[in-house]
């Protein structure tokens, strides 16, 4: 009698353990269905952030290359087919032709712009719509040479193509740069557009320094 329990509590022992497993097998597979979509929704919006970001950075960097000169963008050339990326030389921000490719974790990121030229129409109004090939002139409108509009792509896989625009404008014209001015008081107009280090009078400034630059000497009272 005893024999036969003991064999009955092994049976049970055994069904029990195999109705554990299928129960756990059962509570895995139901957290993998709820967990995995969660992972790739999470995965999916860091994505979406981080090429956000790089798509902002490279609007800046382009900022940052035409505060320098106006130049280095006005004469990029115009169009969807005409890529460009910044990159940096000689720790200069410089434009160049092409698309960057960034890798960040297992994920490669592409990013590029385009410059496309601004029109106006009589009145001076900026018009919405993209100029056509042949320019504004093409459309009655006149082309506006101190403004650009500039637009940004990025993607990466399994992502559609993402895009902004921005305006640039050339708000500061640099005629004549002067650093130096260590000759101090001369007897002559100086012109603007002259190599000269002087200038005709001053008030209130110090100007005998090493490298000839103007200081406020001390604050006059009204």
């Amino acid at each position: 009698m005893e024999i036969f329990l003991n064999k009955n509590r092994k049976g049970q022992s055994l069904l029990e353990a195999l109705l554990a497993v299928a129960v756990g097998v059962i509570l895995i597979g139901a957290m993998v269905v709820v967990i995995a979509p969660t992972l790739k929704i999470n995965t999916e919006t860091n994505e979406a952030k981080i090429g956000a970001a790089l798509g902002r950075e490279l609007v800046e960097n382009l900022r940052v290359v035409g505060e320098r000169d106006w130049h280095n963008i006005d004469t990029l050339a115009t169009g969807t087919s005409n890529i460009f990326y910044v990159t940096s030389t000689n720790t200069l921000l410089v434009a160049t032709s092409g698309l960057q490719n960034i890798t960040i974790g297992t994920t490669t990121y592409t990013r590029y712009f385009y410059i496309e030229d601004v029109c106006r129409d009589g009145s001076g109004n900026m018009s919405t719509t993209t100029p056509s090939i042949f320019g504004c002139a093409d459309d009655g409108l006149v082309d506006d040479p101190s403004t650009k509009k500039a637009t940004v792509v990025f993607r990466w896989p399994q992502s559609a193509t993402n895009t902004f625009s921005t305006l640039f404008t050339r708000w500061k014209s640099r005629v004549f740069w002067q650093t130096d001015w260590s000759l101090g008081v001369t007897s002559s107009i100086i012109s603007v557009t002259s190599s000269a280090t002087g200038f005709v009078s001053y008030s209130n400034i110090s100007y005998a320094s090493t490298t000839g630059e103007i200081y406020i000497s001390s604050v006059v009272a009204d």
